[in-house]
């Protein structure tokens, strides 16, 4: 069975209600010592002006995007989520009358238009990403935005992730259900009379750099013992990740490299001269 279809968005209620019910801090790996480390946040609020619009977020989580986005004057906010665990702890957390947090799933609900609908790290978690983002272009309005957010595979971390899938069917995580591509969802927005207006990339830290390792640590371990697969060599793959990873940062001008290396090599006049 493919990694793809392991587990329907169904069976990932459940998974989900226990990560609630656990702690999301305890399980997501953007977390660093219960914070949230991700820019997600940071990268959503500067993509479009929030003030005096109605904002309706789809897989909402604890509602702390909505939070920010009431914070810089949205005139009514509607988080939605199919765990009720989350959608518990989004209304305690949240003061005031301009927010409403509703458990369910998008595609059972009414249609209703908003100014800016927003799903972050949902899409790959849908059965059929492209009716997820169908759904979304329905409760838009005719001059609103759409912000989506998903993993992004152009870098060190998806080459990795890329050829344990397609070549030894490991998933990258339980609730992961698709690898996304921006080829795809061009495509999608395309069959939906859509357009892709502003593509950025965030997180580089997790995709080419130092955070790459920490993450690696425990989702590739996981990972392999998900497919049955021995994963006591992680810790030697770690150490080279780490040494490619160092590098990429120091190199600071180097982006993706070559097949094959020339190197033009003199007596060195300092050891900084090493490559």
């Amino acid at each position: 069975m493919s990694s793809e279809s392991q587990k329907g968005n169904e069976r990932l209620r459940e998974f989900y209600e226990k990560i609630y019910e656990d702690g999301e801090e305890n399980y997501f790996s953007k977390f660093k010592q219960g914070v949230d480390a991700s820019e997600t946040n940071e990268v959503v609020l500067d993509m479009v002006p929030w003030s005096g619009k109605s904002v309706l977020d789809v897989g909402c989580g604890t509602g702390s995007l909505l939070r920010e986005i009431l914070s810089r004057g949205a005139r009514r906010v509607t988080g939605v989520d199919y765990s009720e665990k989350a959608i518990e702890i989004a209304r305690a957390r949240t003061e005031g009358d301009k927010a409403e947090f509703v458990a369910g799933n998008i595609f059972d609900m009414p249609v209703e238009r908003h100014d800016v609908v927003v799903s972050c790290g949902t899409m790959e978690h849908s059965d059929e990403p492209a009716r997820f983002l169908e759904a979304l272009s329905a409760r838009c309005s005719a001059d609103g935005w759409i912000v989506v957010t998903c993993p992004h595979f152009i870098n060190v971390r998806g080459f990795v992730w890329m050829a344990l899938a397609k070549l030894h069917d490991v998933p990258m995580s339980l609730t992961d259900l698709h690898f996304l591509h921006p080829w795809e969802i061009g495509t999608w927005c395309t069959d939906l009379g859509l357009q892709v207006d502003r593509f950025v990339t965030f997180d580089h830290a997790r995709g080419n750099g130092a955070d790459l390792v920490n993450d690696f640590d425990k989702r590739l371990t996981n990972a392999l013992r998900d497919a049955g697969m021995d994963n006591s060599r992680v810790p030697e793959y770690l150490q080279y990740l780490g040494k490619l990873v160092e590098y990429l940062e120091r190199a600071s001008t180097v982006r993706l490299e070559g097949a094959t290396a020339a190197y033009l090599i003199k007596r060195a006049t300092s050891p900084a001269n090493a490559p």
